[in-house]
């Protein structure tokens, strides 16, 4: 919903052009003709809101957050290009009321678009979330004196070419020639182009077909099974 939503619970108020307040979700924001900012809670304007974001995805777009994430929570074909337009329309009433453009902003679709609305209403600093947390946990470091590097995630796939973690750990771990092994649930379209990118190996935790519920319900046996297999492969003399 662009961020809407958390913008209405902070007191923003989104009004149609009879003047009404419209509903909640991305479906009522072509509704949008005005935004009324005085009733947002004062205590936001002392807040200095920084965002972790994994992804880069646009507000709109063949890589936004209609089309990248809509599809994974159910959103059919059409409710996507509905979405987007959508997300398009308020873009443009922010550009019109605020004098922001979010539209093009590299990690302002994260999250169905909650970094727009964040840096549109609270001038939020969008970072990247693998590296502010690495910085914060002084991860180089621990990288440097490492053997080897285990990383994973849900699901493997283009998505990890846009900042997420995998990622974030490969390119530090390339800088200092450490091997990088992924550990996912499924291996999906595109994994593949993250050879490139610094990691040497994947697996997928899944070793017989079955269904999602029983990959989820199985996961501590089949991981430690995988980082059994991998790990005798790797000390193998």
């Amino acid at each position: 919903d662009g961020g809407v939503g958390m913008a209405q619970a902070l007191g923003i108020r989104f009004l149609d052009k009879e003047g009404n307040q419209i509903g909640f979700g991305g479906g009522e924001l072509y509704k949008i003709t005005k935004i009324d900012t005085s009733w947002l809670d004062q205590r936001i304007k002392d807040t200095i809101i920084t965002i972790a974001s994994d992804v880069k995805n646009t507000l709109c777009g063949p890589n936004g957050a209609s089309a990248v994430y809509g599809p994974q929570k159910g959103a059919t074909p059409e409710m996507v290009e509905i979405l987007d337009m959508n997300l398009k329309h308020f873009a443009f009433i922010i550009q019109k009321q605020l004098g922001k453009d979010i539209l093009n902003i590299p990690g302002a679709g994260a999250a169905g678009g909650l970094g727009a609305a964040l840096i549109a209403f609270f001038d939020a600093e969008l970072n990247s979330g693998i590296e502010l947390v690495m910085e914060l946990v002084k991860l180089e470091e621990k990288i440097k004196d490492a053997d080897v590097v285990i990383t994973g995630e849900g699901s493997t796939d283009y998505q990890t070419l846009y900042g997420k973690v995998p990622l974030g750990l490969a390119k530090i771990a390339k800088k200092h020639n450490k091997p990088v092994v992924c550990i996912s649930g499924a291996l999906e379209k595109g994994y593949d182009k993250l050879y490139d990118e610094g990691i040497n190996a994947f697996f997928s935790i899944v070793n017989r077909p079955m269904s999602l519920e029983e990959a989820i319900n199985m996961s501590d046996e089949l991981l430690e099974r995988i980082s059994k297999d991998i790990f005798n492969v790797y000390f193998l003399e």
